[in-house]
């Protein structure tokens, strides 16, 4: 049994993971289109660009140097992100996964970053605020009730002519309980052999 639960225990460790997107997979300082998939560890990630008035705009891969890059929109004239746009990443639904955190970078002062939730693609409309970044660097953790969906990120002040950067974000690797149990099984077996081969040594 011991050794069982430690094999419940290498499994789990063995299966879950932190996987961070930097949005710089599919090149830099290119124009990625209106839609891009990044692929990290065998997990798969969309990002979309939206018009907050409607309609689809392109992404932009932006590297301006450690404070000033991740995902951004080529409408903006500094290829960021401003309160005319947004950008929406759909959650990942396999493998099983857990997205963890937003990061967002070049939030200067007088600037923001808003983090919203929501189940309806192409609209900011009805959407739920998770939070306001108003740190180079600062995130928004998204709650374990968010999973299935879509997370947004647009600049967050009206009128403003600021704009801000998807920097990157956290996904955990949920381990698949059929891959737990199975080593968990094999460990069990294991134990079995071991004790057949230990009764097998004994003086008779």
């Amino acid at each position: 049994m011991a050794l069982a639960a430690i094999g419940v225990a290498l499994a789990t460790q063995a299966n879950a993971a932190n996987i961070t997107f930097n949005f710089l997979e599919n090149g830099t300082n290119i124009d990625l289109g209106p839609s891009s998939t990044f692929t990290e560890s065998g997990i798969s990630l969309t990002a979309s660009g939206f018009l907050t008035a409607g309609g689809a705009t392109d992404l932009f891969a932006k590297n301006g140097g450690p404070v000033d890059m991740g995902l951004g929109t080529n409408i903006d004239s500094a290829h960021e992100i401003n309160n005319s746009n947004f950008i929406q990443l759909t959650l990942p639904t396999m493998p099983p996964s857990t997205f963890n955190m937003v990061v967002a970078a070049s939030v200067q002062s007088g600037s923001n970053a808003k983090v919203y939730f929501t189940t309806t693609p192409g609209t900011l409309a009805g959407a739920t605020l998770l939070g306001t970044i108003t740190t180079n660097f600062g995130s928004v953790s998204i709650p374990a009730g968010d999973q299935t969906g879509f997370i947004d990120m647009t600049e967050g002040l009206a009128g403003s002519t600021a704009d801000v950067l998807l920097n990157s974000v956290t996904v955990t690797v949920v381990p698949e309980s059929g891959t737990v149990a199975f080593l968990a099984l094999g460990a069990g077996m294991l134990l079995t052999l071991r004790r057949r081969f230990s009764g097998a040594l004994l003086p008779r």
